[in-house]
Parts: structure tokens; C-alpha cells; sequence
């Protein structure tokens, strides 16, 4: 990390370096740049800067000193540890107020030393699904970072920001919101050079209280677009269409914006997608959980100076997915891509977990959008659910932070999705007692419409054989996060399987397992019932690269090096005697395509070769080699 050293972090963060152990090693010390910054402990490498963070559950000064033995250039810490005194201490500190404030801060230093462009994602709904597809395309030319998981708070953003490394182009970063003032202090730190606007719908309603307040809080960041920067609003969204009016000088009284926003609004460039947009669509096939085709228009203007049209493809379920791929298509158009690259990064992108993805069981599908859920999105899922082939089920879940009108939404809900073709509804939680209500109460022509409450997940979870889900359902499971409704999806998942998942890919079935088998030496000639008792009786790991796509696989971790093709890479067959050993783990650290790892297992004996040949543990079944991520586990 360049110009990160401890003086200038301290700085940086206005607060007190101070250095404990040989003078000498301290003028080392100065001279080092810090190689990250984290705020978990067990994430700290080698001359990395640790943050102390007090959480709900822990307090990150409690780690500081394992985190100086594990070489941790410094801490930034609210209080010295009481080792700082002692005859042994080593270490340097750098002495804070307030940890939360000095990760912002330092994370709006780190950006001002960083070339990459970056581009901010705003909106109620729909935010990492873009971010996914503005990432996959731009990736298709460009060395492109973005947000991981849900890391898009006032603490997930400076962690993001710190990850951006000399090789990345562009960074692209989630940015969310639940009250006033959140989203100034996220733009003053990621100084976005581009903003995606999604669009504006009822969500945190109990600090932003209308939709008035919400455009209000998600322009925020309109103050920190570099000048000459290009804003990209969705102007099918009523209130984002009254960025653009301004920004044209249509609207110019009684807007409801700050003046300063006003100003800056007219500084920037400006592109919109929707049905009068720059980028439309057209010609649309449904196809289902297997999202859409459709034909992308850009019409000539600023972005292109000719009309340019091309077919595409997003895996992502929805007509709003088409609507999210019109952004990520303006985003690459302005960074100089051409439409055949912008398309194969639209078809590239697939589901996150959580949101709208796909699971495969032997008995139903299964559509996890569980990570979230306010008014606007849950009437989306309707509308997916209305568009999809088959027997559909809708288990919905409370919204939270909607307010004094909760309620009054919540039963809004349940009209809109009465006027869908839902053949089953169950609703759970104190207040979707009121989707329930407002679903039957607005019943087409009085049509009977199965439906159940529960008022509380457990009892859903204990009646789930009741409910009377059949082969074929295609069920989708949605709500505010806190609702934790992961746990009702794991367990569909479970009762529909025959093959038991613990978490990652569960789209997977035996026969994509089998297919996979089927390259490796060992599976060669060997019985469909053979490679089913192997499946079942040992570890099984496979490979991905950065894309997801599968690159290689190997029956066991102890028996057989029964892999073997990594790209254009092949491994040397004459190690399917040897069992992995070194020689593999040498070759798996060593190739640059492998960014993943992923397995599935029957049986824990393989611990201890993961942890004689230096992996760490990830769960409880699986240890993944360092710097590298679990992608997914099963057990069959």
C-alpha cells in the first residue's frame, strides 16, 4: 500500500504513534508501508495495520497482542495494552479517540493514494446485483475490484477501499444507507468518479420517514462525484427522474434538495436507462430462474454517437435484472468498451446467495432471496414469481425500519402480490400478519388462495412438512435480514436434497458431481453405483477460477491425485500414485488461475494432512489453503 507508512497513518488519522521496544528496530519500522488494513484479527499478514474495533460481541483491543506476534506492522487502538510497559514489549501503536472514525479516515487517505476508478452503487433496491454486473462487465477489459458480501456500511466501505491494490483499474463499491448523514461521510471517503442510482423505494422509513427523505439521504453523495463525473439514474424511478430534471434545468424550485447538491448535480454528466432512457430494452424472453434474454439499445447521444443494438442474456431472474443490466452496459459504454464485450460481461455475471439465487434440489427449486427485504423488493419477487413457469410459492418474511406506517406496507404487500399468480403464500413474522390480511382480503373475484401464518419462523420451520410443498414448486424466500431467514432456506434445501448441503454451491447435483468425476483419472471406466459409494464414503474437493468456472477436481485429499486439467495447465499424472502430498500443494499455491477452492465431504480424517501441509481451518469440515476463499462445501 503505497504512502502508508505509520507516520503518515498517524496523520492520516490525527492520532499518537508511539513505538515500544529496540531504538534500532524502530527506524525500521518507520520505513515499512503497511501491506493491508483489517479490523479482524485473524485477517492480519505479515506488516499489516489491525484496527481495534469494539463490536457487539468483542472488543478488537482484546487481540492486539496476538495480532503484533503474527507481525502486524500497528495497531490502531483507542488504549495501549498492558504488555506496552512490559520487559518483552515490541510493538507499534497508534493512539485514537475512536477507531470507527479513524478507519474512515484512513480509508479517505488510502483513496487519495490510489489511481483506480472507482464506481459507487446508491439505490433502495437492487444494489448488489448491479454492483455484480457493473463489475462483470467492466472485468471483461478491465482489472476490476468490487465489494464482497454485504461490506457496503461505514465500516465495509473503508475495509473495501483498502483491498484496492496498484493492479486494479476500477473498483466498483456498494454504498448503503439507513439514515441521514451515512451516505455524505461514504462519499467523502470513496470520492466516487462514477455513481450508479438504482432507484428509490420505502426502505429505513423510520429515520428517513418518506420518499422525499430517502432521495434525500441517497443524493448525499452527489456532493463528493469528482467534478465532470457521469451519474447513471434509472428515469423510470419518479424520483430519480427528478435528478435528471434538474440537472436539464426543467425543475428548479421546490426540489426538497440542498442547494450545495443542486450545484453539484449541474457540474456532472448525466446518462439515464429505462424505457425513455439512453440504454432501453426490448424484445424480452422470460426464461424463467434462468433469467432473460433481451435486446439492448443505446440510443445515440453523449455515450455513442451512432445507435448501437445487440442481444444479451442475464442469468439473473426478473425484469429488473434486465433493467440493472442497462446500467453496467452505460457504466462500460463511458469507459470505452464495445457492445460484444459489455455482453459477454452482462451473460458473465450469475445470483449472489441471498439474492434471488437459484438452488437446485432433487425435489423443488428453491429462489433464496433471503438477505433483504423492503416494500419495493418484495413486490418485485411477486412480480418474478407471477412471470415464472410451475407451481409457485411465496414464503414472506417482516420488513424492518419502515417506520409508523409498517404496518399500512406491509398489508400493501400482500394486495399487490393478491393480484399475482401465486399458488401458495405463507407468511411469517408479527407483522407480515398483515401480508397475510391484505393478500386474501384483495383476492381476485373471491378464487380460493391457499395461504398460512405463522408468527414466528420456529413454528415455520416445525410445520414445513405440512405445508404441502410438491416435485416441481419453485419456492422463493424473502425478508429483512434480521428475520434470519438463511436458516429456513438451508432447510428446504435440506428436506428437498438427497444429498445433504452445508453451505456454497448448492445448485450442484449428483450428476453434475458425476460429470466432474468423469475427468479425472481415477472415474475413468469405472460404474455410475462405483462413483456414488466413493462420493459417499470420501473428501472431495474441485477448484474454481475467478469466474466460477470449474478448472479441476480430485476424488480424495489422502488416496489419489486423480486430477487433471487447470486451463491449459496439466497437472502430471504420474502423481495419481503418490496422493497429493507437497508436490500438490506446492502446485495449487503457486497457479495464478486458482482463486477458489471448494469441496464436499463424508469424512473428517483428512484433517490432520490439511494441517501438516499449512492450511487453515474454515469450519468445522474444511480447511481451506490460506488466501484463499471457501467457495462451498458439501457433505453426501
Amino acid at each position: 500500500m503505497e504512502n502508508m507508512t505509520l507516520s503518515q497513518i498517524a496523520n492520516a488519522v490525527n492520532g499518537k504513534l508511539q513505538i515500544t521496544g529496540n531504538a534500532s528496530d524502530s527506524d525500521e519500522i518507520l520505513k515499512k508501508e503497511a501491506s493491508s488494513v483489517v479490523i479482524d484479527s485473524r485477517l492480519v499478514e505479515q506488516d499489516g495495520i489491525f484496527v481495534a474495533v469494539k463490536g457487539e460481541k468483542t472488543d478488537g483491543h482484546s487481540y492486539i497482542d496476538d495480532v503484533i506476534k503474527k507481525g502486524a506492522l500497528g495497531v490502531i487502538c483507542e488504549r495501549l495494552p498492558e504488555s506496552f510497559d512490559g520487559p518483552d514489549a515490541k510493538g507499534a501503536y497508534i493512539v485514537v479517540e475512536n477507531t470507527l472514525k479513524a478507519l474512515r479516515d484512513l480509508a479517505a487517505f488510502y483513496r487519495t493514494q490510489v489511481s483506480a476508478k472507482i464506481i459507487g452503487i446508491v439505490g433502495s433496491v437492487g444494489k448488489t446485483s448491479t454492483k455484480e454486473l457493473v463489475a462483470s462487465v467492466l472485468s471483461q477489459r478491465f482489472c476490476t475490484l468490487k465489494t464482497e458480501g454485504n461490506f457496503n456500511n461505514e465500516i465495509g466501505v473503508p475495509l473495501t477501499i483498502f483491498r484496492i491494490r496498484p493492479k486494479h483499474e476500477i473498483a466498483v463499491v456498494e454504498m448503503g444507507i439507513s439514515d441521514f448523514g451515512e451516505m455524505d461521510r461514504l462519499g467523502a471517503i470513496v470520492k466516487p468518479d462514477m455513481v450508479v442510482m438504482t432507484n428509490i423505494g420505502p426502505c429505513h422509513l423510520e429515520n428517513l420517514k418518506d420518499l422525499d427523505g430517502v432521495l434525500r439521504a441517497k443524493s448525499e453523495v452527489i456532493r463528493h462525484i469528482r467534478r465532470g463525473g457521469l451519474l447513471i439514474i434509472n428515469s423510470d424511478d419518479e424520483k430519480l427522474d427528478l435528478l435528471w430534471q434538474i440537472h436539464e434545468g426543467y425543475e428548479t424550485e421546490n426540489t426538497g434538495l440542498p442547494e450545495d447538491i443542486i450545484g453539484a448535480l449541474k457540474n456532472l454528466r448525466i446518462a439515464t436507462y429505462g424505457e425513455d432512457g439512453d440504454a432501453f430494452y426490448d424484445d424480452v424472453e422470460n426464461l424463467g430462474v434462468e433469467g432473460s434474454n433481451f435486446t439492448l439499445n443505446i440510443e445515440p447521444g453523449d455515450l455513442t454517437g451512432e445507435a448501437l443494438s445487440a442481444r444479451a442474456r442475464v442469468h439473473m431472474q426478473g425484469s429488473h435484472m434486465v433493467m440493472n443490466s442497462l446500467a453496467a452496459a452505460i457504466a462500460g459504454l463511458d469507459d470505452g468498451m464495445t457492445m460484444d464485450e459489455i455482453t459477454k460481461g452482462i451473460e458473465a455475471a450469475m445470483p449472489v446467495k441471498g439474492r434471488c439465487c437459484p438452488i437446485h434440489t432433487d425435489r423443488y427449486l428453491v429462489v433464496d432471496d433471503s438477505y433483504n427485504a423492503n416494500p419495493k423488493s418484495m413486490m418485485a419477487a411477486a412480480d418474478m414469481m407471477d412471470e415464472t413457469e410451475g407451481r409457485r410459492v411465496l414464503i414472506l418474511g417482516d420488513m424492518f425500519e419502515l417506520g409508523t406506517e409498517e404496518k399500512e406496507l406491509h398489508y400493501e404487500v400482500g394486495k399487490y402480490a393478491s393480484t399475482k399468480k401465486i399458488d401458495l403464500m405463507i407468511c411469517v413474522g408479527p407483522l407480515s400478519e398483515n401480508i397475510y390480511n391484505g393478500y386474501l382480503d384483495w383476492t381476485l373475484n373471491g378464487d380460493f388462495r391457499e395461504a398460512y401464518y405463522f408468527d414466528t419462523k420456529e413454528k415455520l420451520l416445525k410445520n414445513l412438512d405440512n405445508l404441502g410443498f410438491k416435485d416441481g414448486d419453485v419456492i422463493l424466500v424473502k425478508a429483512s435480514h434480521g428475520m434470519g431467514f438463511a436458516e429456513v432456506v438451508d432447510k428446504l434445501v435440506e428436506k428437498g436434497s438427497k444429498y445433504k448441503f452445508i453451505k456454497g454451491r448448492e445448485q450442484m447435483q449428483i450428476d453434475d458431481i458425476m460429470q466432474l468425476l468423469a475427468q479425472t483419472h481415477w472415474a475413468c471406466n469405472r460404474s455410475r453405483e462405483t462413483v456414488e459409494k466413493a462420493i459417499e464414503n470420501s473428501l472431495c474437493f474441485g477448484m474454481l477460477d475467478s469466474k466460477g468456472k470449474q478448472v479441476a477436481f480430485g476424488r480424495t485429499v489422502t488416496d489419489y491425485a486423480t486430477m487433471f486439467y487447470v486451463s491449459d495447465v496439466v497437472l502430471d499424472k504420474s502423481l495419481h500414485k503418490q496422493g497429493l502430498g507437497k508436490k500438490f500443494v506446492e502446485f495449487i499455491k503457486s497457479a495464478p488461475e486458482l482463486e477458489y477452492l471448494w469441496g464436499f465431504l463424508g469424512t473428517t480424517k483428512a484433517k490432520g494432512f490439511y494441517e501438516k501441509c499449512g492450511f487453515e481451518p474454515k469450519d468445522d469440515f474444511f480447511m481451506a489453503m490460506p488466501k484463499t476463499n471457501v467457495k462451498g462445501i458439501f457433505n453426501v
